[in-house]
């Protein structure tokens, strides 16, 4: 995650340097009172200056472990957001919940609002790079290796086509992140881990471990003026040469994860601590895993309870198990199996769907993490649409009765919260549940009628239906089914 933010940061940083200098340099607390400082007294800032702070401003506060201050600040940052555009509002929206799941440990919620920027054919490059990287980051916690380093291949060269030379610099930072990581998990101690076939998958190209190192070492030396940056690809180092024959640098955890601890950042201190205590137990070092894990006050977390339990509750069996303490392994052994296999069913299906080479089509507006972005009193109308698609009279009018609002207060609240207006909104979920189908009868040669398709829809006029899909898709529901390449626009 610490990667993932320091490319976040080089995106909002476009417009705003001095904060995001601050951030490269570990001192989160300063950027975020400099940054605060600036939307208390915008002067002669454009909306977009302040929209690009405010985003800054929840991911620093995600960085420092105030997830819950975080979300309050990301729901006020809408009005600045709309002050841009609607179509910014989904976009920057997306990304700040996105990261807000990704914090939390949710990383099919994560995914699913990273997804709706990355395939969004009209998302600006720079935020469609920096959606790939915290949805890499959400697949790595699910095992979706390969996947992850798709995405990061695919940033790196939108980077460099758009002449995104710091952002493309991070990219690279970041796919050497994730190829350690899963270099790491392989290591036959930790085999039993439920998540371990995922990371156990050979990626072609991989460096071997010691060249991996190299690489690692000079990139650190690169980045010496961003010691964020810096300091996670010496953590990195570290994690590859505990888990090989060596183990002479075991003892230098320590001090990188007082660096983070130094400067408060409790956020990225977390991920790297349980990490740390992974690599740690890959070498059956108990008591330094231990310590790492006890700095977190989580000696016994429950089941479900916080933040990469599933991953604490496996070093936990792996303690007990050194300690002789059999009877405490199993227990938290399968609570550890539990989790994951939770964790697989609630998430594993959004991990399947986003495509990193898609970036023309348009992701889906909804699912429950835009809703979630809805005030209470308007979840209800979201539901109404997604249930009633179907019904060809399904108008505006007819959801704001059912809700119980007027219809003005139904599009001012989805413009300000989901950056479209309800009737834009039914018009996108139905195209997008006519290409799911539509693609889905052309994956197995299925012979279908796309006028009987879009009908199921509630779409029934020719014309609506080709005007509206192309205007999504930038394709016709034709070449969707025969999985023909899009014309340019």
């Amino acid at each position: 995650m610490q990667m993932s933010l320091a490319v976040s940061m080089a995106r909002c940083g476009l417009n705003e340097p001095d904060a995001a200098m601050l951030v490269f340099a570990g001192r989160v607390e300063e950027a975020l009172r400099v940054a605060t400082l600036r939307t208390a007294r915008p002067g002669g800032a454009d909306a977009m200056s302040l929209s690009l702070l405010a985003q800054m401003i929840g991911r620093m506060l995600l960085a420092l472990g105030r997830e819950q201050e975080a979300q309050e600040h990301f729901q006020a940052a809408l009005r600045l957001h709309d002050q841009v555009s609607r179509e910014w509002v989904r976009w920057s929206s997306n990304l700040d919940q996105g990261w807000t799941f990704l914090c939390m440990d949710r990383p099919g919620r994560a995914i699913e609002c990273f997804r709706a920027v990355v395939e969004d054919a009209e998302s600006p490059v720079e935020m469609a790079v920096e959606a790939m990287h915290g949805a890499a980051d959400a697949l790595m916690a699910l095992g979706e290796c390969q996947r992850a380093l798709n995405l990061l291949d695919s940033s790196v060269d939108q980077c460099a086509a758009a002449g995104l030379e710091e952002m493309c610099a991070l990219a690279e930072c970041h796919r050497m992140e994730l190829m350690a990581l899963q270099i790491a998990r392989r290591a036959a101690e930790l085999s039993d881990h439920a998540l371990s076939p995922g990371f156990r998958d050979s990626l072609p190209g991989a460096p071997a471990p010691a060249d991996l190192r190299r690489e690692l070492a000079e990139r650190e030396h690169l980045m010496r003026d961003k010691p964020l940056v810096a300091q996670r690809l010496q953590h990195l180092q570290l994690t590859l040469t505990c888990v090989s024959d060596q183990a002479s640098a075991v003892e230098r955890f320590a001090e990188c994860l007082v660096w983070l601890k130094e400067r408060r950042l409790a956020g990225l201190e977390m991920n790297a601590r349980v990490q740390t205590a992974i690599a740690l137990l890959a070498r059956g070092n108990g008591r330094a895993a231990r310590e790492s894990l006890a700095m977190l006050g989580r000696d016994e977390p429950r089941a479900g309870a916080g933040k990469y339990s599933m991953d604490v509750q496996y070093c936990l069996s792996k303690l007990y198990l050194l300690q002789g303490q059999v009877s405490d392994a199993m227990r938290a052994y399968k609570q550890h199996v539990e989790e994951a296999v939770y964790m697989i069913k609630r998430d594993l299906a959004q991990a399947h769907r986003i495509d990193a080479h898609a970036r023309a089509t348009t992701a889906p507006a909804g699912g429950d993490a835009a809703r979630l972005r809805l005030p209470l009193k308007y979840r209800g109308a979201y539901q109404f649409v997604l249930d009633h698609l179907g019904d060809p009279g399904l108008s505006v009018r007819m959801v704001a009765a059912k809700a119980g609002v007027t219809e003005r207060s139904l599009q001012m609240a989805f413009r300000a919260h989901l950056g479209m207006t309800p009737a834009e909104f039914i018009r996108r979920r139905r195209m997008e549940r006519i290409r799911d189908e539509l693609q889905a009868a052309g994956a197995n040669g299925a012979r279908v009628n796309v006028q009987e398709v879009a009908a199921r829809w509630g779409v029934s006029n020719r014309s609506t239906l080709a005007h509206n899909y192309r205007q999504v898709y930038t394709e016709s529901p034709t070449q969707t089914l025969q999985g023909l390449p899009r014309q340019s626009s």
